[in-house]
């Protein structure tokens, strides 16, 4: 998959994010959204499947006796655990574990891209890591942010014009994309 693409599917989804927090349903679904335990459920499916995926590809030093095999059957066991387990907030921690597995394809992509508008959806994927592991590590902040949002609709119309901006300037930085360092 090209860099292009990565980063044309992360400026889809910053979009959709807006629009999302645009809709007159959005101050319910934002208030309900750290407890949702379908979401959570579903979030947490992905979010593992995800990280089976990247460790299979992508094998961690620490990690390196772990076959495809055992990463598989340890997912498959893992995950129902934590659906059990972490019942509380875990549409919040499944988020963040999203939040800090997407970073990783699209900086890896674009690192290598002479253009300094690489550095537009790199700095996106660091912020989203970082919110990644406060939501993972501390989901509690994200129920109070959650709440937050859903009583102020200025503040939630603000955050919406702001995806939709990192969505454009993703797809800015996808068009300067041409020469890769090296070439």
């Amino acid at each position: 998959m090209s860099a292009e693409f990565k980063v044309l599917i992360l400026a889809g989804v910053l979009l959709l994010c807006g629009i999302a927090l645009l809709l007159p349903k959005a101050q319910d679904a934002v208030a309900k959204l750290p407890r949702h335990r379908l979401g959570g459920i579903v979030l947490t499916c992905l979010a593992m499947a995800w990280a089976c995926w990247t460790l299979t590809i992508h094998p961690i030093d620490f990690l390196a006796f772990l076959s495809p095999t055992k990463i598989l059957i340890g997912g498959l066991i893992l995950t129902p655990l934590i659906c059990i387990f972490l019942e509380n907030l875990l549409c919040a921690r499944a988020l963040g574990g999203i939040m800090m597995l997407w970073p990783m394809p699209v900086i890896l992509a674009t690192r290598d891209y002479v253009s300094c508008l690489r550095l537009i959806p790199i700095t996106i994927g660091y912020i989203s890591l970082t919110l990644g592991m406060i939501a993972v590590f501390h989901p509690w902040t994200v129920r109070v942010v959650c709440e937050y949002l859903s009583e102020n609709k200025h503040v939630r119309l603000l955050l919406a014009f702001a995806f939709i901006l990192a969505s454009m300037l993703c797809v800015i930085a996808m068009c300067s994309f041409g020469k890769v360092v090296g070439q």
